[in-house]
């Protein structure tokens, strides 16, 4: 009875250790998930706020009026543009930090 219960206790050990690992990985999986959708939902943000503000500096994008219309919503829109001023032209950087480790 020794090596079977031995057994037995082996072989919890490994259903629980191969347990944890699915479940590590599906929880790095949604982690990593949830950072790129964020990642796209920024550029979105970044493209509709030139899409609507092109049309102010001379860019033939979208009716003037239509512009207008939307400019007051663009509150949060403004701050990402000016917080990607600040970035400069480095997107390839923004990209390799939101991926995460040590670059």
């Amino acid at each position: 009875m020794g090596l079977r219960e031995a057994l037995s206790r082996a072989l919890r050990a490994i259903g629980r250790e191969a347990y944890n690992l699915s479940v590590g990985i599906f929880k790095a999986m949604h982690e990593e998930s949830v950072e790129v959708l964020e990642l796209q939902l920024r550029e979105m943000e970044n493209a509709f706020l030139s899409l609507i503000l092109g049309g102010m500096v001379g860019l033939p994008l979208v009716p003037l009026g239509l512009a207008a219309e939307l400019a007051p919503l663009l509150k949060d829109e403004v701050k990402i543009m000016e917080e990607r001023h600040f970035l400069g032209s480095d997107v390839l950087a923004d990209y390799f930090a939101n991926l995460g480790g040590e670059w």
